[in-house]
């Protein structure tokens, strides 16, 4: 068994249906609105599932804002939208109450760049691929095996998701693919 932390949450699943439901949503909405759907959770183990919900590619950031007032902390304040990114996990069930709260949220609605966050979602894969190929004559057979195989499953997510987002867009097809070489050409 692995050390650590479990990679899987029911925290991040909570998250990703709130912005499911939300669309888009700055760290503190999610927070007060996880507290008001699902009950009491810190704000500190939020973000930290917010964090690492970034880094496993389950949320991104679309957007940075600035907003100026009379905080406790100063003048100003930096809000960082989230969204769903390639590789959300949902919950598999959530309960009748929460479903209701979460489908009386209002949805804010902004322009989002997807293929600017899909280029980082490529290269975050690609040095993920050059990462696993430095390292990889320290694994297993059967962990180099499952460690391929996950790549090569967030690759075909990461294009369903180009399609989904962007449509047609074969440079960004043609990245994605140089990618499922770069896994296949560096395997002995």
């Amino acid at each position: 068994m692995p050390r650590g932390r479990p990679i899987k949450t029911d925290i991040r699943e909570r998250i990703a249906a709130i912005l499911q439901h939300m669309n888009i949503a700055y760290g503190y909405q999610i927070f007060k609105i996880y507290r008001d759907v699902f009950g009491y959770i810190s704000l500190r183990n939020l973000y930290y599932n917010v964090k690492k919900g970034m880094e496993l590619g389950e949320f991104v950031v679309v957007d940075v804002k600035r907003e100026n007032g009379l905080f406790t902390w100063g003048q100003n304040v930096e809000h960082k939208y989230y969204t769903l990114g390639p590789f959300a996990i949902f919950p598999k069930k959530l309960k009748e109450g929460e479903i209701k709260k979460l489908n009386s949220l209002n949805r804010e609605e902004i322009k989002i760049d997807w293929e600017d966050i899909i280029k980082k979602q490529i290269i975050k894969l690609e040095n993920e691929i050059r990462e696993f190929n430095k390292s990889k004559s320290r694994f297993r057979y059967e962990d180099k095996i499952k460690i391929e195989h996950s790549i090569k499953r967030k690759i075909v997510v990461l294009k369903d998701w180009l399609k989904a987002k962007v449509g047609k867009n074969q440079i960004l097809k043609a990245k994605i693919n140089n990618l499922n070489e770069l896994i296949n050409t560096q395997t002995p």
